[in-house]
């Protein structure tokens, strides 16, 4: 079995923490988001996992390279980006013939990505997508178990979750030209009267995790929702410490070598390795780094 991660994007929500650091290799509970994914593709059986890179590569390629997964890993850098369609046409002669699983890097979830691929070789469409009821992106109609619009804001409309399974065939048919678009291509399929079959993430898991960490409310989000999973408040790193008036106001999450200060109060926020929180500060719904901080209500800051 074979996968692609799509991980070029900028970030640009993110700024300007991504200005410094690949949105891929942001920390979920201490570990790179990216990491995660190899992690569950490996649990999963995928044994060839392609990356597509063009923000900060080396980065990403320095942090992947220390890794030793037992996975076949092909990182595909691109000159400048080419859209979802473009970098799986940009990837092709590193991909096998047949289904590719797709998943974007800043998903985290804990849906079974094996359960997905063999329901589409099962039924072996042009491409499978899991969906879901996602009000803020909410955009694919269904018809039965068919996907038959992307542009859909009717009862009904569903959310692309970022996962999907295609056939190598429809990379084939995507333009040569760059950037181009996925759903352009899936958009035409559809028109020319191929399935595109979808597939309920609930299904899949009920009481499933998901979350898109490309923003500060859901990087924040994803970080709750696992704490919750867990039964933890508190997820500290090697070599942090809290004072003992520290507060806990909802949960926190510290990398490694988090210093706090006395009189601090951390509620529902990310700390990252090696910061250090001065004495009386009250942090809150925030990403802290070494790179500045980024609140939920009140964007960047010093």
């Amino acid at each position: 079995m074979q996968a692609m991660i799509l991980a070029a994007g900028l970030g640009s929500r993110l700024r300007p923490l991504t200005s410094h650091l690949p949105k891929p290799l942001f920390p979920v509970l201490n570990t790179p988001s990216v990491r995660r994914i190899l992690d569950g593709l490996k649990a999963a059986g995928f044994k060839k996992i392609v990356i597509n890179a063009c923000h900060l590569t080396n980065l990403l390629i320095g942090a992947i390279s220390g890794w030793n997964l037992g996975q076949e890993i092909v990182i595909v850098k691109e000159p400048f980006l080419l859209g979802t369609g473009g970098a799986l046409k940009n990837a092709m002669p590193c991909l096998e013939d047949g289904p590719i699983l797709l998943i974007n890097s800043d998903v985290v979830t804990d849906i079974d990505l094996k359960a997905v691929f063999e329901v589409h070789c099962q039924k072996h469409p042009i491409a499978t997508m899991v969906l879901h009821d996602h009000p803020t992106f909410n955009s694919i109609k269904v018809t039965g178990r068919r996907v038959s619009n992307f542009s859909f804001k009717g009862r009904g409309a569903l959310a692309f979750t970022g996962i999907s399974v295609i056939e190598s065939a429809l990379i084939r048919s995507m333009p040569d030209h760059f950037p181009s678009s996925l759903i352009d291509t899936l958009s035409d399929a559809i028109g020319a009267g191929e399935d595109i079959i979808a597939l309920m993430a609930d299904e899949l898991k009920p009481g499933y995790l998901w979350e898109d960490i490309g923003s500060v409310r859901g990087y924040l989000a994803a970080h709750e929702a696992l704490l919750k999973k867990k039964g933890w408040t508190v997820f500290a790193g090697a070599d942090s410490n809290l004072q003992p008036d520290t507060s806990i106001d909802g949960w926190c999450v510290m990398g490694d070598g988090v210093k706090v200060g006395r009189g601090v109060t951390l509620s529902r926020s990310v700390i990252w390795d090696g910061c250090a929180i001065e004495d009386g500060e009250y942090i809150k719904d925030s990403i802290v780094t070494p790179y500045g901080r980024l609140g939920l209500n009140n964007g960047p800051f010093a």
